[in-house]
């Protein structure tokens, strides 16, 4: 494979993009088994060669949510002080407690709205039948049949909605500079009439003009099957 040259503004996110237009481009040959494995030190489900790792990236992951059930402490305690300082000291508890008591119960109604939270952080681990997440505490297996929905909702971005065992259905979005793959295989082995697998969503255009503008003659035209897969 064509590296640029070291003075170019090419990124950790353009490569992964550039190993990911490989990868698909392979796969849509049926030429799976060209695409090199990457080194692990978990152990990998299945067998290999089949289930080598292919590409890995840092990510975080949001968790749709409420993160409370709407209930709140209620301060109900009472002071009370005589004298027109003492009343004006009365007034202002009041009026504090009040307010703190607002206050709390807007953060509960808050905290009851599901909203997205950031949930886990590490790193991502891909294959053709799934990922890994490795994060500081835990190693889980997601495969693409325990996908229900999926879709790129922004570059580096998936969303989608899958069951989770003991959590039931979750609504997760992964951000990582591996995401435009994940959707890619998920899409290609679930629902290989997705509209964003059509459009080659993972060919983002701002990327692809700078993958040709940086390689020059040396650039492959991933949107043609004329070409051998290049090195």
């Amino acid at each position: 494979m064509n590296h640029p040259d070291q003075s170019s503004e090419w990124t950790a996110r353009d490569q992964t993009l550039l190993r990911t237009a490989q990868i698909m481009y392979a796969l849509g040959r049926g030429e799976y088994d060209r695409i090199d494995p990457l080194s692990v030190s978990f152990a990998v489900g299945g067998s290999y060669p089949d289930n080598k790792i292919v590409l890995n990236a840092p990510f975080t992951l949001y968790s749709f949510e409420a993160t409370g059930d709407g209930s709140y402490q209620h301060n109900s305690g009472f002071f009370f002080a005589t004298g027109g300082v003492g009343l004006a000291l009365t007034g202002a508890y009041m009026v504090g407690r009040a307010i703190g008591n607002a206050n709390r119960r807007n953060a509960a109604a808050q905290a009851a709205t599901p909203t997205w939270h950031p949930i886990d952080t590490g790193f991502i681990f891909v294959n053709q039948y799934g990922f890994y997440l490795r994060t500081p505490v835990n190693l889980l297996w997601w495969n693409w049949a325990s996908i229900a929905e999926a879709q790129m909702i922004a570059p580096r971005q998936f969303a989608m909605l899958g069951d989770a065992g003991n959590r039931g259905r979750v609504n997760y979005v992964i951000d990582s500079d591996a995401a435009e793959l994940v959707f890619a295989l998920w899409a290609s082995a679930q629902v290989p009439q997705h509209a964003q697998l059509r459009q080659r969503i993972w060919l983002i255009p701002a990327w692809f003009e700078k993958y040709r503008a940086i390689f020059g003659t040396r650039s492959f035209n991933f949107m043609s099957a004329e070409r051998e897969l290049p090195r």
